[in-house]
């Protein structure tokens, strides 16, 4: 055991409050002009249809964990919480440099933790929101008392450089939170606190954002045939409209569930899929510009680790403070959706 009886939180009344968050990007830039050039497509083109201006791309021998750790060390470093007292890590990624091990237990092992425990979770696009949720879980349920999500993707090892549909969107980084339990009630100064989450997959439709394998799968009679191992494909316009329609749905029931209203969130992070769909979805929600995070432009779609990132671009831009109330919306990949809500507690 990793953890000591006395370290486990009792399971009555315990608040979840996230401390910090911190990011972690490749120096290497590939701009959409870039990509334009190489796929014969007109200046601009990129750009109108995603948004995106550029995005970080991996270079030759660096390691998705060496990101993951970074970002976990910012995160911690943010919180003010020393590695020491962390005893969980879990890690929402769709592939990490090894199969196995997983990178949970590398970035526990590299930050220097206890024995922490931890584990990988698949989840895609909204694997970031998912995985806060299970540490939330396991923290209110007294089975960890400080745990680290990190979300890191390397989509550059996943891209098909010569498609259209998915080489000018995808790129690499990684995001981490750090969320404590406290038996101690809310105020003022300590507001913060995890909310209810709700979750939801379609995996009918699961072949309309697919990573396929050298082995058989159900989707292999779909619109991509066998697939093409190791690499994204995408139907780009049936993505769009779901997308749309699943973020905001996603917002709205997030916050119903919540017993909440958007009017009563002050900032919502979305996976960032694409500048259009985020713009879309901010239409159909009625908010303005400033109460929704957006970093797709820099960042491209780092699959699970965009509203990490996304959130701590917020964070360093000054609008995540102590009280902030947040919302993070995934939706990709499986298919499959998430939401959470978050009041802030970290410092100011």
């Amino acid at each position: 055991m990793s953890v000591a009886p006395s370290t486990v939180l009792p399971t009555s009344a315990v608040r979840v409050a996230p401390l910090g968050v911190g990011a972690a990007l490749p120096d290497t830039v590939v701009t959409s002009a870039e990509i334009e050039e190489r796929l014969g497509l007109d200046p601009g083109w990129l750009l109108k249809r995603t948004h995106i201006v550029e995005r970080h791309i991996l270079g030759p021998g660096e390691r998705l964990t060496d990101l993951a750790l970074l970002a976990s060390q910012r995160a911690l470093e943010d919180a003010g919480v020393p590695a020491s007292e962390v005893d969980f890590v879990i890690a929402a990624c769709l592939q990490s440099d090894d199969i196995a091990p997983s990178m949970a237990a590398v970035v526990a092992d590299a930050l220097g933790t206890d024995h922490a425990g931890g584990f990988d979770l698949s989840s895609g696009c909204s694997g970031f929101v998912a995985s806060v949720a299970t540490a939330a879980g396991l923290i209110e349920s007294g089975r960890a008392s400080t745990v680290v999500v990190v979300a890191a993707e390397a989509m550059s090892r996943l891209t098909d450089k010569t498609d259209r549909a998915t080489a000018g969107l995808l790129g690499d980084g990684a995001g981490a939170i750090v969320l404590r339990g406290t038996t101690a009630p809310a105020d003022e100064t300590h507001p913060g606190r995890t909310g209810r989450s709700i979750f939801g997959s379609d995996g009918a439709n699961g072949g309309t954002v697919r990573v396929a394998t050298d082995h058989p799968s159900k989707f292999d009679a779909g619109e991509f045939g066998p697939g093409k191992a190791g690499q994204v494909q995408m139907n780009g316009f049936d993505t769009y409209k779901t997308a749309v329609n699943r973020f905001e749905s996603t917002v709205r029931d997030t916050a119903a569930a919540n017993d909440t209203t958007l009017d009563d969130v002050d900032l919502i992070v979305l996976h960032q899929a694409n500048g259009r769909i985020l713009e879309a979805v901010r239409k159909r929600l009625d908010l303005p510009e400033e109460r929704l995070a957006t970093s797709v432009h820099s960042h491209g779609n780092t699959s699970a680790a965009s509203i990490a990132l996304a959130l701590a671009d917020a964070r360093a831009q000054g609008r995540v403070v102590p009280g902030t109330r947040l919302l993070l919306a995934g939706f990709g990949s499986g298919l499959a959706w998430a939401g959470i809500t978050l009041t802030w507690e970290g410092n100011a």
